[in-house]
């Protein structure tokens, strides 16, 4: 840790108001690049990484005392991730799963657009259909998509299944095509039969 952050830890955590505001912007001129690279791992936007970090200064700002014996880089980002980011990155995804919930009908939108099943069969058969198609998957394949519906992220999936966000991109992408081609399957079979 350099001596500037470190002078400003020190400042930032006295008693004084006037020495912690002149703390504030030495410290977050130390940090901001250390905790930008570290937020964006987690969001991937910029704009919302910028957001989160601004209440991260002003929640170290009102409550420092966290940031009491700290000596090295690390220990810090660790520190500030505990007791500052982990609280906003929370309300982040809480509100980013909220907006992107997938619903039945939106998945059934996703699979078969240009099909117009709504024409071939009623909104009950498709339904039973997607049940049917989605117990036909591999169970990674099944979770990955299921969580998706739920509204999860991809990142929150990775974690759940235990792999890289770039694995789950393309496990939905691949399982999707594979929806959509059970879907044109069944719609060949049921137009042959009648």
């Amino acid at each position: 840790m350099d001596k500037r952050l470190r002078n400003a830890l020190q400042q930032l955590t006295a008693s004084d108001t006037e020495s912690r505001r002149r703390a504030m912007e030495p410290f977050v001129r130390a940090t901001f690049a250390m905790f930008i690279g570290h937020l964006h791992r987690y969001l991937g936007n910029e704009v919302e990484c910028e957001d989160v970090l601004e209440d991260v200064y002003a929640d170290i700002w009102e409550n420092p005392d966290h940031l009491r014996d700290i000596d090295e880089d690390r220990q810090l980002l660790r520190t500030v991730y505990l007791y500052y980011m982990r609280k906003r990155l929370r309300e982040v995804y809480r509100r980013l799963n909220r907006r992107s919930c997938l619903s039945q009908t939106d998945m059934q939108n996703l699979m078969a657009p240009d099909l117009g099943l709504a024409d071939l069969v009623s909104q009950e058969e498709l339904k039973d259909l997607l049940h049917k198609m989605l117990d036909q998957l591999k169970a990674r394949e099944r979770k990955a998509i299921e969580l998706w519906m739920e509204g999860m992220s991809n990142r929150a999936i990775a974690n759940q299944l235990e792999t890289t966000v770039g694995a789950v991109k393309m496990l939905e992408f691949r399982t999707i095509l594979k929806l959509r081609e059970m879907l044109k399957e069944h719609c060949r079979e049921s137009g042959g039969q009648d």
